[in-house]
């Protein structure tokens, strides 16, 4: 009874605490209501609702199922010098102390060239929390997955924009799949903190490794309706799960190391 009470708290305060404060997955083929996206040096414009495959990015190609925001910079002239200001919604995030981003997207530069740039407004400036300008990932046919802590940019106007530069000449382009704001307050492994309990990647694609002092008894994974979707016993102080064919998403993972528990939250890419 303690542990599945112990499992029913940790998440219900993810649950809550994790609340989601806008998101966009951008299946429709108009520009979303409130957003704008704005091309700062030629006409061409994003594509919205787009469903098809992103030049370049591996065999298979990696693909926008659901729909994704495009910008396909192969199609807009070689010297067109495309720069692409996707903005999302302003929000009141006045009572939330810790916030994230993930968004999951992918660019395809050429000869070097291509940037993908995400801002945050703090109240006063647009200010940049995330930076790319290579292939991500290189040749794998799959989407990135990209979370980012936003929380001591918070304020009652918070938004964020996403920005595509070609820096002037052709590239192959961007695709935003989809973009979550989060209320990042989570149950943590402060129980943990002594014996130097360590878990990673984070986010995942294959395997979660853990590592601690103490052994590893028992970790159970669960998806954002509570459901459990994997169990593994241990009595190791190295233990290695693997995600490979849980879907793409947020998970929350009880962890047992000794006669203590603890909480971890997982992004499954």
């Amino acid at each position: 009874m303690k542990k599945i009470t112990l499992i029913m708290a940790a998440l219900l305060i993810w649950t809550t605490a994790s609340a989601q404060l806008q998101s966009e997955g951008f299946s429709n083929s108009i520009l979303p209501e409130g957003w704008t996206s704005i091309n700062e040096s030629s006409g061409c414009q994003m594509q919205f609702g787009y469903t098809g495959t992103m030049p370049e990015s591996g065999n298979p190609l990696a693909s926008f199922s659901s729909g994704a925001a495009f910008f396909d910079d192969s199609q807009c002239g070689t010297l067109s010098k495309d720069r692409i200001v996707l903005t999302a919604p302003s929000i009141n995030l006045t009572g939330v102390t810790n916030a994230e981003l993930i968004v999951i997207y992918n660019l395809q530069v050429f000869g070097d060239k291509g940037e993908f740039i995400v801002e945050a407004y703090n109240g006063a400036d647009w200010v940049q929390v995330y930076f790319q300008d290579t292939d991500t990932p290189r040749n794998t046919g799959a989407n990135q997955t990209k979370i980012i802590d936003v929380s001591e940019h918070i304020n009652n106007t918070f938004a964020v924009r996403f920005i595509y530069d070609d820096e002037g000449t052709r590239a192959w382009g961007l695709g935003i799949d989809s973009y979550t704001l989060n209320n990042n307050t989570v149950a943590g492994i402060e129980e943990f903190v002594d014996i130097d309990f360590k878990y990673y990647p984070n986010p995942v694609s294959n395997f979660l490794k853990l590592n601690s002092k103490e052994n590893i008894e028992e970790v159970n994974i669960y998806n954002i309706l509570g459901q459990e979707v994997m169990h593994e016993n241990f009595s190791t102080k190295t233990a290695q799960i693997d995600l490979t064919n849980l879907p793409v998403g947020a998970y929350i993972a009880h962890v047992q190391i000794d006669s203590r528990v603890g909480t971890i939250k997982i992004l499954k890419q």
